[in-house]
């Protein structure tokens, strides 16, 4: 089964089952397969895009208008088609997004060069938002990553309450920072591929 026919069964099971969905997603290019695919109605004809709310793992802390805002991305390619319907919620600190029911039903991840995935970055391996004992947050980071600037981030243990955990790795480069992560400790992926809270699906592009 596709990775894009695993997203819209969970999120039609989660709203027979509870009458709603959630599908959290990140920026970057890793999912933008996924977007098309849903944006073009694949797979798409048993869920109710009007009872899923989608939300952001992660952010770059400028205007929502922004060519480096996650925000703009998903209104310009997943927010079209029948996934219109959807209610979308940008992620802020005290937000709305702190008050949707978790689990999730469907994360998306991907992985950066440097082995960071959300906004967790090789700077914050050993910080409370890696640890999986530490309590579910959403949190603000200072300046990371490409783009250089500030992020705001679902740590680890808010990502792993989902009940489905998919990470995108993209390419032959990324591939290898994942088989490194095995064994490297120094690499924020190495802490969710590792952990045993939840198991996570690992789909190469």
């Amino acid at each position: 089964m596709s990775v894009v026919n695993q997203i819209t069964a969970a999120l039609a099971a989660g709203i027979a089952q509870r009458g709603s969905a959630s599908f959290v997603v990140p920026g970057g290019s890793s999912p933008a397969f996924i977007f098309k695919a849903l944006a073009n109605g694949e797979y798409s004809s048993d869920v109710d895009w009007a009872r899923v709310t989608i939300t952001l793992v992660d952010d770059r802390q400028v205007r929502g208008n922004h060519n480096d805002s996650n925000r703009k991305l998903i209104r310009t390619q997943l927010l079209r088609g029948p996934v219109v319907a959807a209610k979308f919620l940008p992620l802020t600190i005290a937000g709305p997004v702190t008050k949707m029911d978790r689990p999730f039903d469907v994360m998306l991840l991907g992985i950066g060069l440097d082995g960071h995935f959300a906004s967790l970055f090789p700077s914050m391996v050993g910080d409370a938002a890696m640890n999986v004992d530490t309590a579910p947050a959403i949190i603000q980071t200072g300046p990371e990553g490409d783009p250089l600037c500030p992020r705001i981030s679902m740590n680890l243990p808010m990502i792993l309450q989902s009940r489905l955990v998919f990470l995108l790795v993209k390419g032959a480069a990324k591939q290898e920072i994942l088989r490194a992560a095995q064994t490297d400790q120094s690499l924020p992926v190495h802490h969710l591929i590792t952990q045993t809270v939840k198991s996570v699906q690992i789909v190469t592009q």
